[in-house]
């Protein structure tokens, strides 16, 4: 590939990735934001708009001159897959071009490591493009969100506490879903789905029945050298505290797991309801939750220094009970003026496969432009 070619191509890539997370822009917002002259930017605009990969929408309000017009993704071009692997359930969802949600499916199927169970999900797969019509050809690709550490450089799942595997080859996912396919870790997916013109830069808590989380910068994953980063579950909050899973003592997964606050069997909405009506033990356990959860929060703060979101299935509940989890919070941070960096989460269901099929898109990008 020639060099004149390559640029050509990156920056399309770019102004894809941007419309991606931004909607609607002008042809000059965009040369604006990605830092490039115009005579470029008009120049790649008007080929990927003869692609058919994008559309002029509308025109913005007139200062003087002529109007200008503002550009979308089509969004109907293409979708994508996201599917959520959890222990007893598979959630396949179905994302437009631009990555908002267009169907969800939960579908019972109790995870086992055996070629069975993947041919159960490639069927399952075609299924739902059956369903809902979607050609084979306008599949752009599939991402799976899987709670266990996956090390994207060698495609493996390198570590899976809760389904109990190690070192398994990711290969047996494409044996029965042969689209463009990438796994990704439950709670980077997850964080990912969180992704918005205004916030790209975050740490994201899952808080689900395991602990997990996920770091963003500019809209994009931080993984770090082992691909762990993120892995808040197992910071020790309690050196001396209760045993977790994974072998240690007294780590956040022990003690801020949805499992916690399901007290007698109760759903997580019982458990929200009956606190909501002022039952003392529910009361006494929120308590104790919300405190463990700001220490966590406040150590992160101080290592990372960015915005936290507060999501998986507790941060569904959390926005009424965010101004006593800061007053919390405000014990333990005597850096800060004002605890004004915890957010609870926007996507509050479905957010694994949302977030793997929008990471899914991420990819078709990378590869249909680079």
């Amino acid at each position: 590939m020639n060099k004149t070619k390559k640029v050509k191509e990156q920056n399309q890539e770019s102004i894809y990735q941007l419309l991606r997370t931004r909607g609607e822009l002008t042809k000059q917002d965009i040369a604006q934001e990605l830092n490039l002259s115009m005579p470029t930017t008009l120049q790649n605009v008007n080929e990927m708009l003869e692609r058919g990969f994008l559309e002029e929408c509308g025109v913005n309000e007139s200062t003087g001159g002529r109007k200008a017009k503002r550009i979308r993704l089509v969004r109907d071009i293409g979708f994508a897959l996201g599917i959520e692997v959890a222990l007893h359930y598979v959630e396949i969802t179905i994302t437009d071009f631009v990555g908002n949600l267009m169907t969800n499916d939960m579908i019972p199927l109790v995870f086992r490591d055996e070629p069975e169970w993947y041919r159960h999900l490639g069927d399952a797969v075609q299924d739902v493009l059956k369903k809902y019509d979607i050609k084979t050809e306008k599949l752009l690709g599939v991402g799976i969100s899987f709670p266990g550490i996956i090390n994207a450089q060698t495609d493996f799942l390198t570590r899976s506490h809760i389904l109990h595997l190690e070192y398994m080859s990711l290969d047996r996912f494409r044996t029965h879903i042969p689209y463009p396919l990438r796994v990704y870790n439950d709670a980077n997916c997850a964080g990912f789905s969180e992704v918005t013109p205004e916030r790209g830069r975050y740490l994201y808590l899952s808080l689900n029945e395991t602990v997990g989380g996920a770091l963003l910068e500019d809209g994009h994953l931080f993984l770090g050298d082992t691909f762990q980063a993120g892995e808040v579950g197992h910071v020790v909050l309690h050196p001396h505290g209760i045993p977790c899973y994974c072998g240690k003592i007294g780590c956040a997964d022990s003690y801020l797991s949805s499992n916690v606050l399901k007290i007698g069997n109760r759903s997580l909405s019982e458990f929200f309801l009956g606190l909501q009506s002022g039952q003392e033990e529910l009361c006494k356990t929120w308590d104790g939750y919300l405190e463990n959860l700001a220490i966590l929060i406040t150590n992160l703060r101080m290592v990372c220094d960015e915005p936290v979101i507060v999501g998986g299935e507790v941060g569904g509940f959390m926005e009424s009970y965010l101004d006593k989890l800061k007053e919390k919070a405000e014990k333990y941070d005597l850096f800060a003026r004002d605890i004004d960096y915890i957010y609870p989460c926007h996507i509050h269901e479905h957010a694994c496969s949302i977030g793997a099929a929008r990471l899914a898109l991420e990819e078709f990008g990378n590869d249909v432009f680079v």
